[in-house]
């Protein structure tokens, strides 16, 4: 399979305290990784450096010009402070890859329907997103992340704040998004449960490299991810 992503020895530091020390693995297009480790194990930080948002590291990551969606850590939002639409907060995801003039074309009008269609919130489109229940918004958020067809995925703790029938539902996406388009999921968690698709990966750092492979050849407790 083709690679997508090469991490070649990254180091990032804070001042004296070594973040990430000397970390190295690949990812193949239609890989499904798990990102464990206990906290301030440096999984945002190696994600944040993957995404180019920080720049003060040593080491060399290649993404062969790969297109990246990108879902942060849950922060729900409020009419009052968000008063946007479903469909106006998925175009932001278009928005970003286009040079000035930004406009939204009819073409993208079509993918944002086709997107909100794949993830079952079409009829939510016109909704304000701050009165959306916590599973719709993150439904949306995704759709937003995913509109640009991006070839790798990145979640950083999605269900976090999520009860566990949206969690379900949000993984059943997930995992057909991989499955039936082939998009590479890198995925940050603390829930053990998360684990349990031994077709998966593992990818577990504590400043270092731990193991990276196949879940089911590697045994870790819900303790573990939570120190």
């Amino acid at each position: 399979m083709n690679k997508v992503l090469t991490i070649d020895h990254l180091n990032v530091s804070y001042g004296n305290f070594d973040v990430i020390n000397d970390i190295s693995f690949s990812v193949e297009k239609g890989d499904y990784i798990n990102i464990i480790g206990p906290n301030g194990a440096g999984k945002t930080t190696l994600v944040k450096a993957i995404l180019r948002l920080i720049d003060h590291y040593k080491g060399t990551i290649k993404r062969y010009n790969q297109p990246i969606g990108y879902l942060p850590q849950k922060a729900f939002t409020t009419e009052k402070h968000f008063p946007a639409t479903v469909s106006e907060i998925v175009s932001l995801g278009l928005l970003g890859t286009k040079k000035h003039p930004k406009l939204i074309t009819s073409t993208d009008h079509q993918k944002i329907e086709e997107t909100l269609k794949k993830l079952h919130i079409y009829e939510l489109k016109n909704r304000k997103i701050g009165l959306l229940s916590g599973g719709q918004q993150q439904r949306v958020l995704l759709a937003r992340a995913i509109v640009n067809s991006p070839s790798i995925l990145i979640l950083d703790e999605p269900t976090s704040a999520l009860d566990p029938n949206f969690k379900k539902q949000f993984y059943e996406i997930l995992q057909r998004l991989n499955k039936e388009e082939l998009v590479t999921i890198l995925h940050i968690t603390h829930d053990i449960n998360d684990l349990e698709n031994e077709n998966n990966k593992i990818l577990y750092i504590n400043q270092k490299l731990i193991y990276f492979g196949n879940s089911a050849d590697y045994a870790i407790s819900q303790q573990e991810l939570e120190v």
